[in-house]
């Protein structure tokens, strides 16, 4: 894991699509290990606002800046450090679990703690290491996407509607996978007023409808 947590700093944020504002004058923050929760019903632009937080896009307008430590990040430099995990993202159908969990080790430094039947195990895959991701319910889909999250040596967690396609045993599941693979990273959460996706006590933005 990262030897440093991240912090962020936004101010004044605004995102559009074309000549459309999606929302406006958007400031928030995250101390270095603490939680944000982005609140909003479907269409209010959390998830908007969730990727610009982590660096994946650009906001229309508006300041934000990372830092690690004492020392500033850039936007080019946030993906290294960060996880994400969002509904349906684009996990490789055609690989076995097996095969998806080791690709993604090679592909981002892997867990000094974890081996891969260890990963497996927190997933609760047991049995399934030789299935391929497509054959999955969409439930141990999502499981197998935030393990590799949470299972990922990074800085922050960054999470979009985390407990989507699980069901209650999953969403149990999901608050211990907090409980126990956090490892004190800060962690920002999109929600649809969802209590049981945000740990209590977070901070919080609610979006809304035409902002």
């Amino acid at each position: 894991m990262s030897k440093a947590t991240l912090s962020f700093s936004a101010h004044d944020l605004g995102k559009r699509h074309g000549r459309a504002w999606i929302w406006r004058g958007m400031s928030c923050s995250v101390d270095a290990g603490g939680t944000l929760a982005l609140l909003g019903a479907n269409g209010s632009g959390k998830s908007s606002l969730l990727r610009i937080l982590c660096g994946f896009d650009g906001a229309s307008e508006g300041e934000l800046s990372w830092s690690m430590g004492d020392e500033g990040l850039s936007r080019e430099l946030l993906p290294g450090h960060i996880s994400y995990c969002a509904p349906d993202q684009s996990l490789i159908h055609d690989f076995t679990v097996e095969e998806h969990l080791a690709f993604h080790r090679t592909c981002r430094l892997p867990s000094e703690d974890l081996t891969l039947q260890d990963m497996v195990s927190i997933a609760m895959l047991e049995g399934n290491e030789h299935r391929r991701v497509g054959q999955l319910s969409s439930g141990m889909r999502q499981r197998l996407a935030l393990t590799l999250a949470f299972a990922t040596p990074s800085a922050a967690l960054f999470l979009d509607e985390p407990t989507s396609h699980l069901d209650a045993k999953g969403r149990d599941w999901y608050r211990g996978l907090i409980t126990n693979h956090r490892n004190e990273r800060t962690l920002v959460v999109a929600s649809n007023h969802d209590a049981e996706e945000v740990p209590s006590g977070a901070k919080s933005v609610v979006l809304g409808l035409n902002a």
